[in-house]
C-alpha cells in the first residue's frame, strides 16, 4: 500500500532506538551540578533548586477588594434598601482600629483591612450617601468584595515549585 504525500501519518525515515534519543538529548541539554544563592536582582532566568515555601498570608489579611462601604450582612433589611450610618474609615496602612459599630458602615479603600464585625462591602458605585448614612441596594451576597487572609497564598504554602525558571513577575 503506497503512503500518500498528505498522509499525516507517513514517515519514511527510520526510527531513532531509544539509546540513541537519549544520547541525543544528552547532547543538547547542560545538566544542573551546583546549588548557588543568587541576589534576588541577579535571580531572572534562573531555576529553583527548592520549593518557595511562603512564611506568611498574602494577603495577610482580611481586606476590602474595592472602595464603598464594609458592613455586616446580618444587618440589611432582606429584599429591600437598608440605611445604615457611616461609623468610620478604613483605608490601606490605615485600618479603623476598632470593631465596627453594629448597625453602622465603614467607608473603606481598596487593600484596607476588614473591620472586625463587618464581613460585606458594596462598591461605592453602587451607593448613595446622604447626611452621614448610605444607602446600600438590596441583593449583595454575603462576603461580597472581601479577600480573606491567604487567599492568594497561604502561609506554609507552596509559592513557587522547584524546578520553576524565575521570571520577573516571580521576583
Amino acid at each position: 500500500m503506497a503512503q500518500l504525500s498528505d498522509d499525516c501519518f507517513a514517515f519514511g525515515g527510520a526510527l531513532l532506538s531509544v539509546d540513541d534519543a537519549l544520547a541525543r538529548i544528552e547532547e543538547r541539554i547542560t545538566r544542573v551540578v551546583d546549588i548557588a544563592t543568587t541576589p534576588l536582582g541577579c535571580a531572572r532566568g534562573r531555576v529553583l533548586a527548592r520549593d518557595v515555601v511562603s512564611s506568611m498570608n498574602l494577603p495577610p489579611h482580611a481586606n476590602s477588594a474595592v472602595d464603598g462601604y464594609a458592613f455586616a450582612h446580618a444587618d440589611l433589611v432582606p429584599g429591600a434598601e437598608t440605611v445604615l450610618p457611616v461609623s468610620g474609615r478604613a483605608a490601606a496602612g490605615h485600618p479603623l482600629g476598632q470593631p465596627a459599630q453594629r448597625g453602622a458602615a465603614v467607608r473603606i479603600f481598596t487593600g484596607a483591612p476588614m473591620p472586625d464585625g463587618t464581613d460585606t462591602v458594596m462598591m461605592q458605585e453602587d451607593c448613595v450617601v446622604e447626611g452621614g448614612r448610605v444607602h446600600l441596594k438590596p441583593g449583595i451576597r454575603k462576603g461580597a468584595n472581601r479577600r480573606h487572609a491567604g487567599e492568594d497564598v497561604a502561609e506554609g504554602a507552596v509559592a513557587l515549585a522547584a524546578g520553576r525558571r524565575l521570571a520577573p513577575a516571580d521576583l
